[in-house]
């Protein structure tokens, strides 16, 4: 291990190799704790817990969702809000129309 790496890692863990406490982080969807995975090259979502604390603290979520005309009739309607929050999930994830991910319901089967 270099010895920039090794100074970094003694500084985040307390020098002493202790555990460290999580980090507690207010999103939308409540409370999280966050906690380091030193020994994981990259997480698929490592950061999207604080781009949500951003989101709830500055209001721009709620600002997003009270200012779309999306509305439903149904009684099965799901809320707006859940609607548009999986929406920017699923971008932040990386989907997007070309990577070929379909809807279930635009598939044909073309027999065979």
């Amino acid at each position: 291990m270099g010895e920039a790496r090794r100074k970094a890692l003694e500084a985040r863990s307390g020098a002493g190799g202790e555990s460290v406490e999580p980090q507690i982080v207010d999103t939308l969807g409540g409370r999280m704790h966050v906690r380091w995975d030193e020994g994981a090259a990259a997480t698929p979502h490592g950061q999207l817990v604080f781009f949500a604390e951003f989101l709830a603290a500055t209001g721009v979520f709620e600002r997003w969702v009270s200012s779309c005309p999306l509305s439903y009739r149904s009684g099965n309607a799901p809320d707006k809000r859940d609607v548009l929050g999986t929406l920017m999930l699923g971008l932040l994830a990386g989907w997007s129309a070309a990577s070929g991910a379909r809807p279930a319901w635009s598939l044909r089967h073309t027999g065979g």
